[in-house]
């Protein structure tokens, strides 16, 4: 964190304390204020979620009566009577009559507690269900009664609670009966919160046998605001002892909101407190901090390169001495810089003229060498004159040509211009360095194997063919009388990649690492500038040149450019 940062938080907690005291008393006192509206709120809670109860208990109701005298279970127990019935397939069909009157639980079963189909636990077919037999003995038909439940999910078996009721099929022999229910839980939680607008549990307190069985609904978090939230518990009515109660927790509203708007008219206060004491911090601290900002910035520019930067600030003490001292080491910094620049340029310059003027004392001297013949041969006036000037003036014209070709590379290599990209489709970049090349001479072949549907790139097109022209030029010296120079483009992810590969004698090891430095070369005759333009010209397009090389085994230059 900045200086100017943490005094600007110092002043604004500062302001924000004394608010920050007076918060608690006063939401304090409205929440003593929230119990006296609780009971009556809770008794209207009770008497809504008693309903909601007795009307899920007579939906079941229904739905057992309805179920037990429908035209399914009537064909359910016609077949059981037949010869051929199969239990295996009628274990699966109180699935789909639970699906489709949206129960939880569907059982057919005899009076014995046997279980014929199942809709909620598929497994149950075939066996006794003691808490279907207990069911039977306990409640009477047509009415409705908290039960716990084991019903198959996804995850597997889990326990549940549900308003279960049973009715006999009518004219059935032996009788046959269906029970059918709702949970008591998900869905029944969820509308008695929605309904009282609070929070709701349903539990179920230890069994008769004391082992404990607790099952609880879905959770809905209402509460707006209430400090001292009270509970009540309603028990489920049951045949012999409670079996569950729905334990229900309201929030207050009216009193809720009103500490609510104190409480936002305080937090107002604090934060036009605090918005206040940062903006008077804020300015106090930036006229503390400004000049040792300056002074950052300063630093960062000349690290960027701008050697001569100047710290215009008004300081006083000692850091105004810093900023003087800041400023003179700048001037004296970029003043070292332009003389070591300019002391640079001189010896850059020393060099290429000592490599100039090598390159062209090479040629001159058989140039003379020429002349000299030339002259000896006319003052003997020889009889094979004729012959010695023919030759005489080849050499020399060779020469020439040689001493022009390093002086156009050479001046090349200082005025190569600025590329100028343009969106090129590659499979015309690589068409048209392969057209200059329509046919090899002597044993020389080059092969072509150019991918389908090259990307984009974004290129000067004169210098980079300039670059491949140089590259397939160099394959078919290296090959000589004979050989293959092969040239590949394809994609590589985000790049096309154009690869001239030959199969001449290679490059030894330890050339490779100065394959790309100025007036490198190997060649009789070379300049050792044309794989250092090939390597700046690709460079400056964002690209690379890569290559590999065994001696005997050719060599691979591989041009590597980002494609759009």
């Amino acid at each position: 964190m900045t200086l100017r940062a943490k005094l600007t938080v110092a002043f604004a907690l500062f302001a924000a304390v004394p608010v920050l005291a007076a918060l608690w008393p006063v939401r304090r006192a409205l929440a003593e204020a929230l119990d006296a509206e609780y009971s009556a709120r809770l008794d209207q809670a009770a008497r809504a979620i008693a309903g909601e109860y007795r009307r899920l208990a007579s939906d079941a109701v229904a739905a057992a009566r309805e179920t037990a005298r429908s035209k399914e279970v009537e064909a359910l127990a016609r077949d059981r009577g037949q010869p051929g019935f199969d239990p295996a397939e009628a274990a699966g069909r109180a699935a789909e009559w639970m699906q489709a009157r949206g129960l939880d639980v569907l059982v057919i079963a005899d009076a014995e507690g046997v279980v014929l189909s199942s809709g909620h636990l598929l497994a149950r077919a075939g066996d006794p269900d003691p808490n279907l037999r207990a069911l039977f003995a306990t409640a009477p038909a047509g009415q409705a009664m908290p039960r716990p439940v084991e019903r198959a999910t996804p995850e597997g078996i889990e326990q549940g609670l549900a308003a279960v009721a049973w009715e006999t099929v009518p004219g059935v022999n032996p009788p046959l009966r269906v029970a059918a229910g709702l949970l008591l839980e998900g869905r029944f939680a969820e509308r008695l919160a929605a309904l009282t607008g609070g929070e709701v549990i349903v539990r179920a307190p230890p069994t008769a046998q004391g082992r404990p069985h607790r099952q609880r609904g879905a959770l809905i978090d209402r509460i707006i605001g209430a400090t001292r939230a009270r509970t009540r518990l309603i028990p489920v009515p049951s045949a012999t002892f409670p079996l569950a109660t729905i334990e229900v927790t309201l929030p207050v509203s009216g009193l809720a909101r009103a500490q609510a708007t104190v409480a936002f008219a305080l937090v107002v206060a604090l934060a036009v407190a605090v918005v206040a004491a940062t903006m008077a911090g804020h300015l106090l601290a930036r006229r503390i901090t400004r000049p040792l900002e300056a002074l950052r910035d300063g630093a960062r520019q000349v690290s960027g390169g701008a050697l001569g930067t100047r710290v215009d600030v008004r300081a006083g003490g000692e850091v105004k001495d810093l900023v003087d001292a800041f400023n003179a080491m700048t001037a004296e910094l970029a003043a070292t810089t332009t003389r070591a620049a300019a002391a640079e340029r001189a010896a850059a310059w020393q060099e290429v003229a000592r490599r100039l003027a090598h390159e062209v004392k090479n040629p001159l001297t058989p140039v003379a060498m020429s002349v000299e013949t030339l002259r000896l041969a006319w003052e003997r006036r020889r009889p094979d004159f004729g012959d010695i000037f023919d030759e005489g003036t080849r050499a020399i014209a060779e020469e020439v040509r040689r001493l022009a070709r390093i002086v156009d590379e050479f001046g090349r290599f200082a005025r190569l211009p600025a590329p100028q990209p343009r969106p090129v489709p590659a499979e015309e970049l690589v068409a048209t360095a392969l057209a200059l090349y329509p046919q090899t001479q002597g044993g020389v072949r080059l092969e072509r194997d150019i991918e389908a549907d090259l990307p984009m790139v974004r290129v000067d097109r004169d210098q980079l063919l300039q670059v491949l022209h140089n590259l397939v030029r160099n394959g078919i010296e290296a090959v000589g009388e004979k050989g293959t120079v092969r040239l590949a483009a394809r994609r590589v992810g985000h790049e096309l990649a154009i690869a001239i590969a030959d199969d001449g004698p290679g490059i030894r090891a330890e050339d490779l690492p100065r394959l790309f430095e100025c007036y490198f070369t190997r060649k009789a005759g070379g300049t050792g500038l044309g794989l250092a333009i090939a390597d700046r010209i690709v460079k400056e397009h964002g690209g690379r040149i890569e290559v590999a090389s065994r001696p005997g085994e050719g060599a691979m230059f591989t041009v590597l450019l980002p494609a759009i």
